[in-house]
């Protein structure tokens, strides 16, 4: 099975929509705040959560995700500012941006 086979597995819409890597890292002093807000955190329509992973070592998170749209974005990441810092990142599964490279002559 190709990683972009896994991808459509898990994608809610195919696999074909733009994914994000959320890397949302907090200071230790606000772990258990952090924690609280999570567990009670539901994501917001739009918003679709395709899987979570914990940096064991130190106070980060990894959260790939489908998004709608910018407003599903923001509901998401917006009551998190006070705590957390979001970087996000477009993300594509390396076969299939190996393919859209070649049409461009770039690999």
């Amino acid at each position: 099975m190709t990683n972009i086979e896994i991808t459509k597995i898990i994608s809610t819409k195919g696999g074909e929509e733009m994914l994000y890597m959320e890397i949302i890292t907090w200071d230790p002093k606000d772990d258990m705040e952090t924690a609280k807000r999570y567990a009670e955190w539901k994501p917001p329509e739009g918003y679709n959560v395709l899987g979570v992973w914990n940096d064991i070592a130190s106070c980060r998170v990894f959260i790939l995700s489908e998004v709608d749209n910018a407003e599903a974005y923001a509901a998401a990441t917006l009551p998190w500012r006070d705590i957390t810092r979001c970087e996000t990142v477009l993300v594509m599964e390396n076969d299939k941006f190996m393919e859209i490279a070649a049409k461009f002559g770039e690999m």
